[in-house]
């Protein structure tokens, strides 16, 4: 497995655990009577989870799946920059969200929105990169042309 497909399975895994613990505190502060922290975490712990952990796994196993074309379509360089402003990013707008939820400074809804400018920038230029190494392996690998074996009717 190549060590950036790793980086972003593993930083995943990191997400994953995350979103649990905020989901975990999500359910003490209900239960605890701290309605207001409640107002964005539930935000942050959707992005924790549904960037953080879902969409950066698929991105890990699609950069470790799909096979490497030899022209210059795809930029490894660019999945290296990506795998930084998706994970900054998604961990900026979770702070900014966690941090709205017991502040009053609007700032902090300020840095989230940054944050998620930056994840969905992270995912458009995924998106543009990897598509470039989505393409049949082969003459041999693209398809079974051969027609399948006609069934015998048993009479």
């Amino acid at each position: 497995m190549f060590e950036l497909a790793r980086r972003y399975i593993k930083t995943s895994l990191v997400f994953a655990v995350l979103s649990t613990l905020l989901g975990m505190h999500m359910i003490a502060a209900q239960r605890f009577g701290e309605p207001k922290a409640l107002r964005w975490l539930p935000t942050a712990h959707g992005h924790l989870f549904l960037v953080g952990f879902v969409a950066m796994m698929i991105m890990g196993v699609a950069i470790w799946m799909f096979p490497r074309p030899k022209d210059a379509r795809y930029s490894p360089l660019l999945s290296e920059a990506i795998y930084w402003l998706v994970t900054i990013g998604t961990a900026v707008r979770a702070l900014g969200e966690i941090a709205a939820s017991y502040s009053t400074a609007r700032w902090w809804l300020t840095l989230s929105a940054v944050g998620g400018l930056a994840q969905g920038v992270a995912i458009l230029l995924f998106v543009t990169n990897i598509w470039t190494r989505i393409r049949p392996m082969g003459k041999l690998m693209q398809e079974d042309r051969e027609p399948l074996p006609q069934r015998r009717e048993n009479l």
